[in-house]
């Protein structure tokens, strides 16, 4: 017995005697060669420092070239929904567009109204006669005051500077005669949706009734609906004369009402309400919205038809302040 447990102790001593005359053999080459060792507890990981968060204090510039892309910038103040809006163009057509944004990282804007600075960078090449514009780039008024009916509304202050230049993100501003010369047609405009029903203001392909103030139009093409047939009434914004134009989008069914300025007014600073107001007090054989209906979509933004060079609509300055009388 006593020879049987010293043969099996002798037995399970030389894979022991073998095992660490090779983890000597190694921990010996280890320490020959500098290396750590072995069974030593690793080390910790060491932590990936996450990317830097861009200051307070600065600005982050943004291009959007998606056929359609709600942009919603951080602000403190009022919120806007910026939006490529390529709406008659798909991936693969000719021509193209992109918009950037450029937001204050701190939220905070000049005024509690103030948008974001933006430019919208485009060109299409002609379309056909009867479905012309490729988009509709914009910038729409989120706010809690609208829908709201329209005689609830006391203002509705614009305050814009803008400009159309040839040429990819640029700012400089080019001529008319540049302009034309390219064959620029598209216009600079406020668009709103009126309808009785409140949820259908909200929703342009639903709303009864839209109605339009143009800053601008470049090229034959970009006329309103109805302009063949003149102007149905004349008003007066400061030194600013609107015409007034009606007819029915024939895509749409909806009665379209929009106020066309001749020359283009590349800065404005006023109360665009008289114009909306103006539409209640009209008689005409058309279906006219009234002052009871509500209004519940605003933005402003280019109708982009066509042109033979990229163009740059720049839009350093906009403010929107829509007040009514529960504000």
């Amino acid at each position: 017995m006593t020879i049987r447990i010293l043969v099996n102790a002798a037995l399970l001593a030389i894979p022991i005697a073998v095992t660490l005359g090779i983890l000597f053999g190694l921990q010996s080459h280890r320490d020959a060669t500098g290396q750590p060792p072995l069974f030593a507890p690793q080390p910790p990981p060491i932590p990936t420092p996450a990317p830097p968060k861009p200051p307070k204090n600065g600005v982050t510039k943004t291009r959007y070239c998606q056929k359609s892309f709600g942009i919603t910038p951080d602000t403190t103040g009022q919120k806007y929904i910026l939006n490529p809006n390529q709406w008659n163009w798909n991936v693969g057509d000719p021509g193209r567009l992109c918009m950037n944004v450029t937001t204050n990282n701190n939220g905070t804007y000049p005024t509690s109204t103030t948008a974001p600075e933006f430019m919208i960078s485009w060109q299409y090449p002609v379309g056909p006669e009867d479905d012309p514009v490729h988009a509709f780039p914009n910038i729409q008024v989120d706010t809690d005051v609208l829908p709201a009916t329209v005689d609830s509304i006391s203002k509705v202050d614009i305050d814009i500077e803008w400009s159309y230049g040839v040429g990819n993100e640029t700012t400089t501003a080019s001529s008319l005669a540049d302009l034309t010369a390219d064959s620029l047609n598209t216009n600079v405009a406020i668009d709103m949706f009126i309808d009785s029903d409140k949820t259908s203001a909200q929703n342009p392909a639903k709303a009864k009734f839209e109605l339009m103030v143009w800053f601008a139009a470049f090229g034959a093409s970009t006329q309103p609906i109805g302009f063949g047939q003149g102007p149905i009434s004349t008003q007066k914004l400061g030194s600013d004369t609107f015409n007034l134009y009606s007819g029915i989008n024939t895509a749409t069914k909806q009665n379209v009402m929009t106020w066309y300025t001749d020359t283009p007014i590349e800065k404005f600073n006023g109360d665009i309400s008289p114009l909306i107001n103006s539409v209640f007090k009209l008689t005409a054989t058309t279906d006219l919205p009234k002052s009871s209906d509500y209004l519940g979509y605003l933005a402003l933004g280019s109708e982009a038809f066509s042109v033979d060079k990229t163009v740059t609509l720049y839009v350093p300055q906009l403010s929107i302040d829509i007040e009514t009388s529960s504000t």
